[in-house]
Order: structure tokens, then sequence, then C-alpha cells
């Protein structure tokens, strides 16, 4: 399992996976909470919590939350919670604008090779849980 979290096991930086869908990432509260993969999700409402509830692995960030360009790379780089893309109905962060920008030069191709790298990246950087 790899999930880019904080200290404290926050994972996207404390936004709202399902607000992203919205096409606005929202912050969420510390009322409303979820653990998943060894991680902390944030909701803005108990609606989102219910809906992540039902399908987390359909609403969280592809590549733990690390930057899809990086993994591309066959390097992992922290994804910036506001700097996204939703792609293919999943949730892509990047490390920076620029790395995003890269990315979408060719999102199929870039898709495929991230997808290849990313459980060679788990391996070495993962943890089991």
């Amino acid at each position: 399992m790899l999930v880019n979290v904080d200290e404290n096991g926050l994972a996207l930086g404390g936004y709202d996976p399902i607000s992203y869908v919205d096409g606005v990432p929202a912050p969420g509260t510390d009322q409303q909470t979820s653990k998943h993969a060894g991680a902390t999700y944030r909701f803005a409402s108990p609606e989102h919590k219910l809906k992540f509830d039902t399908d987390p692995d359909g609403h969280v960030p592809r590549y733990g939350g690390y930057c899809a360009f990086a993994a591309s790379q066959n390097r992992l780089t922290p994804g910036d919670p506001q700097v996204w893309r939703i792609i293919d109905g999943q949730l892509l962060l990047f490390a920076n604008t620029d790395f995003r920008d890269q990315f979408e030069k060719d999102p199929q191709g870039n898709r495929q090779k991230a997808d290849a790298n990313w459980p060679g990246l788990v391996a070495k950087y993962g943890k089991l849980n």
C-alpha cells in the first residue's frame, strides 16, 4: 500500500475527494472523516462521506495521491491536491501545473506508463498493512 499522507495520516491535504467531481475541490471537516487504506479522508458533507464509504476505491486518487506524471516517469513525487484532473473517471493529482501539462500531451500513453510503473513504486516505497 502506498498513499500520500501528511504526518497525521491525512490524505489530499484535507480536501474532500468527492468534491473534485463537482469541479471545485472543497476542504473537508474534522466532523466528517473516513479511513481507507491507512489514510484519513475528510468530507464537506455527510452525503459526500456516505458516497465515499459505499465505494472508497472508486473515489480515492489514483496512484495513492502521488503525481501521475512522475509515476509515468517511474518516480515518486507528492501530488498537489490543487493541481488535478479527472481522466476516465479517476482523480489524478500532479506535483505542479507543468507536470499536469506534460501529462496532458499524451494522457493515454502516460496513464499506461504510470499504470505499468505503479506496482514497482509500491513495492519499493510502500508498506504492508
